[in-house]
């Protein structure tokens, strides 16, 4: 049984067991389960912040409700859950995670199972662009290995006296495989454009044909569109922005929850409250602590 250790604020869960091999970008990046970590100043050119491998002991996880940069975080062995959609969905061998910024994000380990994964983590200013347009974790298939192999290399030259042409190698290979993965969700501007403008105006109603008069299309086109870009439908994306920004202003300011429904969108409290629980797991007063 995976024990209640999750709270509103971010968290991280790791047994000593775990073995983990990490390369940061910041030498004066010296949380406890980094600070021993080789530094490599050249992932600062792809705006990455660190990158790991992980031999998983349970217990072992992390809470984000509002992550400051993307996050991919691939499964090479074994079998944990990642929190799509206020669901815990499995994520096995084959397959990988992208977190994108100011999403909540979660991952675990399950009990009694091993688990082996990469990551790579990123960090975008407020004003710059995301290296993804979606606004919520996805799974989809993706070969982790090579990107374990690449984040290794990285690692053991990183530990060296290597050459920074050698480590520049490293690290646009494995920006290389990351780019293969997140390929799929590099959609049509034209979406992008539309959950920009949605995000900058949750508080208004985004009925399907305003969303798809933005983007320049028919309604079953956009729909569609849509649905292959992040796997929802435009109602349910819309959804998912509005409880997104939800959960980081309840872990960011002092607002009522009622004031914040209002302020994404929601004119019901009960509406909000059960729509939040559906996608977080969590009533808002919970989530905030409360």
């Amino acid at each position: 049984m995976w024990p209640d250790i999750f709270r509103p604020m971010k968290t991280d869960i790791r047994l000593s067991e775990t073995t983990e091999q990490i390369v940061r970008a910041d030498p004066n990046d010296v949380r406890p389960w980094m600070q021993d970590a080789p530094v490599c100043s050249a992932l600062g050119r792809h705006r990455i912040v660190h990158v790991g491998v992980a031999d998983v002991v349970h217990p072992y996880g992390e809470e984000r409700p509002s992550l400051s940069g993307t996050f991919v975080m691939a499964c090479t062995a074994g079998e944990g859950e990642v929190l799509l959609d206020g669901v815990w969905s499995p994520i096995r061998p084959g397959s990988a995670c992208l977190a994108p910024p100011h999403a909540f994000h979660s991952y675990r380990s399950i009990q009694g199972k091993p688990w082996k994964i990469v990551w790579v983590r990123y960090q975008e200013p407020e004003q710059s662009s995301p290296i993804v347009s979606t606004r919520a974790p996805l799974v989809a298939d993706f070969d982790g290995e090579p990107l374990r192999l690449a984040i290794l290399g990285l690692h053991r030259e990183a530990s060296t006296k290597a050459k920074p042409v050698a480590l520049q190698y490293w690290v646009d290979l494995l920006q290389y495989y990351v780019d293969s993965f997140i390929e799929i969700w590099k959609t049509d501007d034209r979406l992008g454009a539309v959950w920009s403008k949605v995000h900058s105006a949750l508080e208004e109603d985004w009925p399907l044909e305003r969303l798809a008069g933005i983007a320049g299309l028919g309604g079953k086109q956009f729909s569609r569109l849509c649905v292959e870009s992040v796997a929802r439908t435009p109602a349910q994306h819309v959804a998912w922005i509005r409880i997104q920004r939800a959960a980081h202003l309840l872990s960011h300011t002092k607002d009522k929850v009622e004031t914040i429904a209002h302020a994404v969108g929601y004119r019901s409290l009960t509406t909000f409250s059960h729509k939040f629980q559906q996608l977080t797991g969590q009533r808002p007063s919970a989530y905030r602590g409360t």
